[in-house]
């Protein structure tokens, strides 16, 4: 999921991430608030937040996140004010940050799709109500955001965790959707062996991620560096120790545990099952081109 999450925001503001990250969260804020729908537009104003609180809340220098600030509030989707930072009136009807809307709505039931329909879990009990667009909407902008702060202790540069994240699901991607390899590495908790992994070229990962060539090579040495990866058949492969390091278990154990907590909080009436298909607004988002 964070893979779609990343390249449906990347028309709004391109490869950078902390104004990206921004604007992920002050929308997640006004919908939580009930200030902005999908459906009627914008209800009321936001509550207003400082560039200082932003600035801890992502772990960056106030210039930093100034600077990442100003340039949403240049591209009118925020307001600057003495008070702090709040999303302009009309930012749900602003036609692209609408189409991303649609965009994480719909990546949010296929997440559900993968889950409850092709894994088969059992479902969780959500929270009592109709299922709105604004509730999957919310879901999805929050699971947007566990992405990089679950995994922030272990890589701080949200690019690398961008890269690091696109190699492992184009590696996996084989196995993922496999009707019987999934089931089997999922039961068995057990990492894939080296031959299963697909190989991603470094030529595609440039072409799907909003990432320029020479950042990306940078990141991509570096993680070699630390034995994270490694090149083979031409193409970029995670080597064991990543996907069996304890601490990013841990760390991706506690994003699972936080994730079903945000999706059991939609709002969805299960009383006769799960069908995505009465969910989806334009239909199933499919995986990223790796």
């Amino acid at each position: 999921m964070q893979l779609r999450a990343v390249v449906a925001l990347a028309p709004l503001v391109g490869d950078d991430n902390l104004a990206g990250n921004a604007l992920v969260a002050l929308l997640a804020e006004s919908w939580r608030a009930g200030a902005q729908s999908l459906a009627h537009g914008s209800i009321e104003e936001g509550r207003p937040i400082t560039i200082r609180a932003m600035g801890r809340s992502f772990h960056r220098p106030y210039e930093t996140m100034r600077r990442a600030l100003r340039k949403l509030a240049d591209m009118d989707l925020i307001e600057l004010r003495d008070d702090g930072v709040v999303l302009c009136r009309d930012i749900a009807t602003h036609p692209a940050v609408r189409k991303y809307l649609v965009q994480m709505h719909d990546i949010m039931v296929t997440l559900m799709d993968d889950l409850f329909v092709f894994a088969k879990l059992p479902l969780p009990p959500f929270a009592k109500g109709a299922a709105t667009q604004d509730g999957l909407i919310l879901a999805a902008l929050d699971l947007h955001l566990l992405g990089a702060e679950a995994m922030e202790s272990l890589i701080a540069d949200w690019t690398g965790l961008l890269v690091i994240s696109a190699i492992t699901a184009g590696n996996t991607r084989d196995i993922t959707y496999h009707p019987e390899l999934a089931f089997t590495y999922a039961a068995a908790d057990a990492i894939p062996p080296m031959h299963l992994r697909r190989p991603v070229l470094f030529k595609n990962l440039c072409e799907t991620l909003p990432i320029c060539a020479t950042t990306a090579w940078r990141r991509v040495t570096v993680l070699k560096m630390l034995g994270a990866v490694k090149t083979v058949d031409g193409g970029l492969v995670n080597d064991s120790k990543w996907f069996g390091n304890s601490k990013i278990v841990d760390s991706i154990c506690s994003m699972v545990e936080r994730m079903h907590h945000i999706i059991g909080k939609i709002p969805l009436d299960i009383s006769q099952g799960f069908a995505p298909e009465s969910h989806y607004i334009t239909g199933r988002v499919p995986p990223v081109a790796l």
